[in-house]
């Protein structure tokens, strides 16, 4: 179009009530007319996914009602743990960790028992009226060969 013809339009549309014209069209009538989804066909949602911002998003987003829906149960229902120790080395960790506690446990059981040793062999000393250095050593060597060990 040319800038004649442009002004003379923008000239008669200057003469017009524009409020009065819109109230006479049906938006409706319009509406009815446009196929959604062919406009839909048209939209690329990738450069509208490219164009959010994940980060503001996610701030709008409140993790604690999100996570009051999930079913906690349903999902650990679902969990074959079987088969998890299975694809895992669990079942050694759990038999190395049990060990391990049961060999520590062990250890107590003896530091108590050499403790309560040693305290009994000073309530001994203490009866016999000995001092610390006075106690026999222990049993003497077996009769016989001295460098072997060996009993004759």
């Amino acid at each position: 179009m040319s800038n004649d013809r442009r002004r003379a339009v923008d000239r008669i549309l200057d003469l017009m009530p524009m409020d009065a014209v819109v109230r006479q069209v049906d938006v409706q009538a319009i509406i009815d007319r446009v196929d959604v989804n062919e406009v839909l066909e048209r939209v690329d949602v990738q450069r509208i996914i490219e164009r959010v911002d994940i980060n503001a998003l996610m701030e709008r987003v409140d993790l604690n009602e999100l996570l009051d829906r999930v079913d906690v149960n349903a999902i650990v229902s679902r969990v074959d743990v079987e088969d998890i120790v299975a694809r895992t080395e669990l079942g050694q960790v759990v038999v190395a960790s049990t060990t391990g506690l049961v060999t520590q446990g062990l250890d107590f059981v003896r530091a108590q028992g050499v403790g309560l040793d040693q305290w009994s062999n000073r309530w001994a000393d203490r009866l016999l009226r000995r001092r610390s250095g006075d106690a026999p050593v222990g049993p003497g060597m077996p009769a016989g060969d001295a460098s072997t060990g060996a009993a004759s």
